[in-house]
């Protein structure tokens, strides 16, 4: 820094410095003469370097952030070009290197720095404390992204990382960097874990919110367990409801948080101590009336233990027992409706054991309570269902009088959607799922759409049915469930015009690869409707008063449609284990319906699963 021309050093401090003030703070003066100083650092790694144009450089580099951050390498190195003052100093061939030099310092830029001077100042860039970076990212999101919540922040910030500095990141170094290979590392075991990072991000930057912490807490104390009634499930979903359940009836961030870490003591390596260190007396306290004692002594022993110290807790200890047992019950309610039956293989005692121990829990929960209280009656209702075995008696023995097979289906059914519910309520990305209806019987589709349409409009899920396929390259980033109709007939129809030699080969082979490419992207499930020519001619006819023109020509066009839709079908999409060709020539639309829905409803499922660890992941 000795070596800097005097003059030219005074000019820019006194002129050029004070203008980083109009910048962010990760982009201030700061910044500025943390990049000036690794410059120098690196100029020994090259040969021919002149310092005056060095610390130029560095010093004009983000000087037009707060201009057009998207754009401000242009716009600095603009200003450095037209400075009358720096042409004192420097001639046109070394303006013109230092001109190349700053606009190639973005590590996002997808081509190597044209100059020696562009490398150095590219490489002493970057940041080599991943704690600034984390900070910078939040300063921010909080000043450009007002709007986003305080998880929607974090995520971006991972994202962010992991884009930059991660395996496979854009911001490569020209120079030796010991500094930088650290970060690197320190950035690698980070992002290993999501929630990891979402700790160190409240950490860094000093955020005291209690009810994300325990969250990120409890996802990453309970990595890679599932839930043991249901293996594909990981385990935390339970741990989150019951935090949702909380904050569902407005109960304090303590005791969501409680709801959060309930079973982190129970069931992983950490502590109470643990617990209290991390959270404070108050959440160790409420987590631990909600643990039970040595796990040593037998299951009678532990529950009996459970339902007499219980009744001793304060109302907010056992508002978290009530939500943990409410999780378990509505679980088990919905895990029996799905299947079918009742089963307790996978509890260490039967139902009557089962029975007695949720009795008796509620009755402690609510002894010296108001047993009125919204979350203790939701208890008694999921207790009813599950031990009382109360269904609506009117619906099964009257409305469903003789039809007991479509009952107990219907019920399947609909305990299925309900799970989904929950699922998409854990899924903060509303996840989409596409399906698309194909086939000759066009009234037939419409009226399963119309039913599955229902189906879930009246569980509060987002649905589209999109009839127009002329713009459907963006259909994956529609959110909740989407019906389309028709995609693949308009392949087939495209397929036929070929045959005739209405289209060219070459026109066919680009509409078939841009459908399916569109297939394997964006469409989770088709459902291609199949019906036998002549019944479905028989009723066309029979659904409308006056006959054809030709009716011969008619059945004709269908069957050759027919032939084409199973070719079709054999060919792309019966391997891809993702398509229902069902035959509906003697079907009825509601048994039709009720087959697709048990075939889609499990794949909606798994990718909400999917969805969801890929968020917590």
């Amino acid at each position: 820094m000795n070596n800097i021309n005097p003059k030219l050093k005074k000019y820019i401090e006194n002129e050029i410095f004070p203008l980083y003030a109009k910048n962010d703070e990760g982009h201030g003066i700061e910044h500025i003469k943390y990049v000036i100083r690794r410059c120098m650092e690196f100029s020994s790694q090259f040969q021919n370097i002149n310092i005056d144009m060095l610390y130029t450089i560095a010093s004009f580099h983000d000087l037009a952030h707060h201009i057009d951050k998207d754009q401000h390498e242009i716009l600095s190195a603009k200003i450095f070009y037209e400075d009358e003052k720096l042409k004192e100093f420097f001639n046109e061939e070394q303006r013109k290197i230092m001109k190349d030099a700053i606009e190639d310092h973005r590590a996002s830029l997808e081509y190597t720095p044209r100059n020696d001077y562009g490398k150095i100042l590219s490489s002493a860039d970057r940041t080599t404390n991943l704690n600034k970076s984390i900070e910078r990212t939040h300063l921010y999101s909080s000043k450009n992204y007002p709007e986003l919540t305080l998880e929607q922040k974090i995520e971006r910030a991972y994202n962010y990382i992991k884009k930059k500095y991660g395996k496979m990141g854009y911001a490569p170094t020209y120079c030796k960097d010991p500094d930088y290979e650290k970060m690197n590392a320190e950035v690698e075991a980070l992002l290993s874990s999501k929630a990891k990072f979402g700790l160190k991000y409240l950490q860094v930057n000093n955020i005291q919110d209690i009810k994300i912490k325990a969250k990120y807490f409890a996802i990453e104390a309970h990595k890679d367990q599932k839930r043991k009634s249901e293996p594909d499930k990981p385990m935390i979903i339970h741990p989150i409801s019951v935090a949702m359940i909380l904050e569902q009836y407005g109960f304090d961030d303590h005791v969501i948080a409680a709801g959060y870490l309930h079973d982190v003591v129970e069931d992983t390596k950490y502590t109470i101590e643990d617990i209290e260190k991390e959270f404070g007396r108050d959440i160790a306290s409420l987590v631990m009336g909600a643990s039970e004692p040595d796990k040593s002594l037998s299951w009678e022993e532990r529950k009996q233990h459970t339902i007499e110290e219980t009744k001793k807790l304060p109302l907010r200890n056992k508002l978290v027992i009530c939500a943990d047992k409410i999780n378990n019950v509505e679980d088990l309610y919905l895990k029996f409706e799905k299947n079918g039956q009742r089963d307790f293989s996978s509890f260490k005692r039967g139902e009557e054991k089962q029975k007695w121990y949720y009795t008796n829990i509620y009755k402690s929960l609510i002894f010296n309570e108001n047993k009125d209280l919204p979350i203790f009656k939701r208890l008694k209702a999921a207790l009813e269902l599950v031990f009382g075995k109360k269904e609506d008696l009117f619906l099964r023995d009257k409305v469903f009088y003789g039809k007991e097979k479509y009952y107990q289906e219907l019920k399947k059914i609909n305990a299925q959607r309900q799970e989904l519910l929950q699922l998409k309520k854990l899924c903060s990305s509303n996840p989409s799922f596409v399906i698309d209806f194909s086939g000759a019987p066009k009234y037939d589709n419409s009226r399963i759409i119309e039913s599955l349409y229902d189906f879930f409009q009246i569980a509060n899920f987002d649905i589209k049915l999109i009839e127009n396929t002329s713009n459907l390259e963006n259909i994956s980033q529609i959110k909740g469930i989407v019906f389309t109709r028709g995609l693949l007939n308009e392949l087939i129809h495209c397929y036929i015009q070929f045959l005739n030699k209405e289209i060219s080969k070459n026109t066919y082979l680009e509409i078939q690869r841009k459908y399916l490419a569109l297939f394997k992207q964006s469409i989770d499930f088709h459902i291609i409707n199949y019906m036998d020519p002549l019944v479905l001619l028989q009723k066309e006819y029979l659904s409308r008063i006056g006959f054809g023109l030709n009716s011969i020509a008619d059945f004709n066009k269908i069957n050759k449609f027919n032939d084409t839709l199973t070719f079709f079908y054999h060919q792309f999409l019966e391997k891809e284990k993702k398509c229902s060709f069902i035959d509906t020539t003697f079907k009825s639309t509601l048994d039709t319906t009720i087959e697709l829905t048990e075939q889609v409803l499990p794949l909606i499922r798994k990718k909400y699963i999917k969805e969801f660890q890929k968020e917590i992941e």
